[in-house]
């Protein structure tokens, strides 16, 4: 296209056509338009046509005159305004309007929204290719730049101040390099911004220190929703168990993209980040598994069998160095030489495992944890131990309080226990139970054994002893040192030939 200030096609300015015209002959020009504010002549349009019938093997050829630029020019009425007034002068002159209008509402609450009508109308002229919003809330009042839906790309060089000092500083600087790099979008905050390079929006005379700046989320939801499968490829070129998926969209930024997506159950949620191959070094590809609308919230009906599928080809994916993404009959190879097992999946694979064991032996409703809490998993695996028959650790806090009821029998616990070398005691606990989230879980009967126990109120039966009291309370817990054993069947008797006969409890 070529865009010239002609008044008429003289002699000189149909050479200048001419002269463009073989400049274009041999290249791959597909059309020539040429753009004047000309008002064209009969024989104007006729030299023109002769020049058309002359390139017309070469490339099309198209001439807008006045009139066309005129036509545009009503449509567009900004443009004129633009063109013809400084947006400085705009400024001036709508500040004017509004000190006339905050003059008296006469009409009342209805002619603010009129009024302001107006002025939105006219900041729309400031400039062709920057439209204006208001908001004024709380005592504040914003103007929001947004481009305008007609605007061709902008292109904006952005300059941010951060200073060492300031807490925020890496967290801004994160946050904008992911918008830039992978399309997540963010929020800038007013007082990082020192100036925008672009010329439009550089005219409007913002204040850049009050000024904050959203980076939307770079959304692309062509072609998607997508089935599609994942599965891992082991060194030996054969593939593993596949992990089927919904892709729902992508995000995209300079470097990559996350592609979100759920697995078959539609509960979990999936991000695959999925950078773009750099020479020597191919693409790389990372998960993120999450349940649930929010990364607080789940689904309290989520399978868990499903769940525990699910982490199982996550677990063989995250140690497998390659991945095979399959979309219809298309596979693509997702190289990942350089990334290390993370590990993660393998212990969330083995409370499922012991969570759904559990919850079949003892036919109770149990719903996963909203979060797994260390409380959470200590218990699922102390019960799962125990219903497999198992001698399971138990919590070194485990203590026994029991009443007894003969100075002897104390004095017999303290030669035993405190005097000597200690000793093995076991006994039988019966009414606990085990939380799991808010589900309580009976544990009945069960039998605990100390490798070597304490007395913890030794003090305290001391003082009894000597005051020769007749009931003894003795509390009997792990020495710190001890190996806290528990299982649902009563541990096999001592041989009385090796070791010291203990009483019973």
């Amino acid at each position: 296209m070529e865009f010239k200030s002609w008044t008429k096609l003289g002699k000189s300015q149909r050479a200048q056509v001419v002269h463009s015209l073989k400049q274009l002959v041999g290249t791959e020009t597909s059309s020539w338009v040429l753009v004047a504010p000309v008002h064209a002549t009969p024989g104007d349009l006729q030299w023109f046509n002769s020049l058309k019938g002359r390139y017309r093997n070469s490339f099309e050829m198209v001439f807008r005159d006045v009139r066309w630029l005129e036509l545009k020019l009503a449509e567009r009425p900004d443009i004129a305004r633009y063109m013809l007034t400084t947006p400085h002068q705009e400024v001036i002159d709508m500040q004017r309007e509004l000190c006339q209008e905050q003059a008296g509402l006469v009409g009342g609450v209805p002619d603010l929204p009129k009024r302001l009508d107006v002025l939105r109308s006219r900041s729309d002229e400031f400039s062709p290719v920057w439209g204006l919003d208001f908001a004024s809330r709380g005592g504040q009042n914003s103007v929001f730049v947004h481009l305008k839906q007609a605007s061709p790309p902008q292109r904006i060089e952005i300059h941010l101040g951060v200073v060492d000092d300031d807490p925020a500083g890496p967290a801004v600087t994160e946050a904008v390099a992911a918008a830039l790099h992978y399309g997540s979008g963010t929020v800038i905050e007013p007082g990082y911004i020192n100036r925008v390079d672009n010329e439009a929006i550089t005219a409007l005379n913002l204040p850049w220190e009050q000024m904050g700046m959203v980076l939307p989320e770079q959304r692309v939801t062509a072609g998607f929703p997508r089935a599609a499968t994942l599965r891992a490829r082991p060194i030996d070129g054969t593939i593993g168990r596949p992990l089927h998926l919904t892709l729902h969209y992508a995000i995209e930024g300079s470097l990559g993209m996350h592609v979100h997506g759920t697995d078959s159950t539609g509960v979990l949620r999936l991000r695959l980040r999925i950078d773009r191959p750099v020479p020597e070094r191919g693409s790389n590809v990372g998960m993120l598994l999450q349940y649930g609308p929010k990364d607080e919230q789940h689904a309290a009906s989520v399978d868990p069998e499903a769940l525990l599928r699910t982490v199982t080809v996550l677990d063989s994916l995250d140690q497998a160095p390659r991945m095979v993404l399959v979309l219809g009959t298309e596979q693509i190879d997702l190289d990942a030489q350089t990334r290390d097992p993370t590990g993660a999946f393998a212990p969330i694979a083995r409370i499922l495992q012991d969570f759904v064991f559990v919850r079949d032996e003892l036919d109770v409703v149990l719903p996963l944890p909203a979060r797994w809490s260390r409380r959470d998993e200590r218990n699922i695996a102390i019960l799962a131990g125990l219903l497999r028959g198992d001698e399971v650790s138990m919590p070194l806090s485990t203590t026994v309080c029991h009443q007894i009821g003969t100075a002897e029998e104390a004095r017999l616990y303290m030669d035993l226990l405190e005097t000597g070398h200690g000793g093995r005691i076991d006994f039988q606990m019966v009414g606990l139970t085990l939380p799991v989230g808010e589900v309580l879980v009976p544990v009945d009967p069960l039998y605990v054994a100390f490798s070597r126990a304490r007395i913890t109120n030794a003090a305290e039966v001391a003082e009894a002893l000597a005051a020769e009291e007749q009931i003894v309370p003795v509390d009997i817990g792990p020495a710190p040192d001890s190996a806290v054993l528990g299982r649902r069947t009563s541990f096999p008797g001592p041989d009385l030939d090796d070791e010291a006969e203990m009483p019973s409890l």
